[in-house]
């Protein structure tokens, strides 16, 4: 039972419940004018649409520490969150709705222990004040769940928009981006245009670093509603998902004179979420060629011995992340030294949330100068990594 609830069964208080019943009112009035001198943005509102359910919930209170009856008490209990719900509908917060309550208490023991001629007790006061406690308890608590409710459809809302307008705007992209291709190429033919041919392949990057934006910036809201996202999983070919990431990159590494090399021995099979485990290495991968400007990229597989922590890697050879750096490096918006490198800081915080979704550890190990190598950690209660004919068992945490 509640600690709250336990107090008001325990025995009634009789003497309180009436001076409750009879006082309700005039407590409604002085809190009412208390309120407006306290909160001046309620100065707007009108006496029945301030007070709302108060005089009722001071009767429900009444009725509840006048009885030990649990029928009578749970009264109390479902009245309460209809404070809340009114309070939303008046755009009130939280806070507002604590600031009413600390009010309405302060008035309310005053005028108890006026009609009593004294101090209450401890167990009086102790029943009053948990009464109190419940109704704002439950007035907040209904408050919020409204408010989620509400921010949860706005947000699904936003994403629908944001799906929409990103999938026109990246059809047009993609047909100005061969548009720009098939100009580069006739020029490269006429020859004479270098300049020309390399303001094209500056835009065609431009547009493509657009598109990558805005297909993150939409990944990111889908994973931010992680209760939506739902894992499904099943084997996966670890070796064709990390192929598949390695030739989505292949030209842009290209591009720079690096190599991506695909490590994962074929047949190796992971029991994951395809969707997230290739959206946490497009993620890895992408942001090594973007950060890097020579050497190779490897994705590759860790299991072969003990303690067998089936754990991927995706490693580059580029500039490395500085040491203060390494802790915030997952976190939403931060970047550390771009390298003149455009991006807004959502690939890597990405790729942590999808890891998260598949039970799985996303670490990094880095040095200034030296690179970064990125592992995925399958774990006991996520995904686990079998390599046929051989099992590798998953890590245990």
């Amino acid at each position: 039972m509640n600690p709250l609830l336990a107090q008001l069964t325990h025995r009634p208080f009789p003497e309180v419940a009436e001076i409750l019943r009879n006082e309700a009112d005039q407590i409604t009035h002085e809190w009412d004018a208390a309120v407006r001198k306290a909160m001046p943005q309620m100065q707007n509102l009108t006496f029945d649409e301030l007070k709302d359910s108060t005089p009722q919930i001071l009767l429900a209170i009444s009725h509840a520490l006048a009885s030990n009856d649990p029928e009578v008490i749970r009264e109390l209990v479902n009245r309460a969150p209809s404070q809340g719900l009114s309070r939303l509908r008046l755009n009130f917060d939280v806070v507002e709705v604590m600031q009413e309550d600390r009010l309405l208490r302060a008035i309310t023991v005053h005028h108890v222990e006026d009609k009593l001629g004294r101090r209450m007790d401890v167990p009086e006061s102790a029943a009053l004040h948990a009464a109190i406690d419940i109704m704002l308890q439950r007035s907040v608590i209904a408050l919020v769940d409204e408010q989620k409710i509400k921010l949860r459809a706005a947000a699904e809302t936003e994403l629908k928009f944001l799906s929409f307008l990103s999938h026109d705007l990246n059809n047009n992209l993609n047909s100005v981006t061969m548009s720009l291709q098939s100009l580069e190429l006739d020029l490269q033919e006429a020859g004479g245009f270098d300049e020309a041919a390399k303001s094209l392949a500056f835009a065609r990057k431009t547009i493509f670093d657009t598109v990558a934006g805005m297909r993150q910036m939409l990944e990111h809201e889908r994973l931010r509603n992680s209760g939506k996202v739902a894992t499904t999983f099943s084997p996966v070919d670890l070796h064709a998902v990390a192929t598949k990431v390695a030739a989505q990159f292949s030209w842009q590494a290209a591009a720079k004179g690096m190599k991506l090399s695909v490590e994962v021995p074929p047949d190796t099979i992971v029991v994951s979420d395809a969707e997230l485990l290739l959206l946490v290495l497009q993620n890895l991968v992408g942001n090594a060629v973007k950060y890097s400007d020579e050497g190779t990229v490897r994705v590759g597989l860790n299991g072969d011995a003990p303690p067998w922590c089936p754990s991927l890697f995706v490693s580059d050879d580029g500039p490395g992340i500085a040491q203060e750096e390494v802790d915030h490096i997952f976190e939403l918006f931060r970047r550390g030294d771009v390298h003149g490198q455009q991006g807004m800081g959502l690939g890597l915080a990405i790729a942590s949330q999808a890891a998260k979704l598949l039970g799985a550890g996303l670490t990094v190990e880095s040095q200034l100068g030296f690179g970064s190598t990125f592992h995925l950690t399958m774990r006991e209660n996520g995904s686990t990594a079998v390599k046929m004919p051989k099992q590798i068992g998953a890590c245990r945490s």
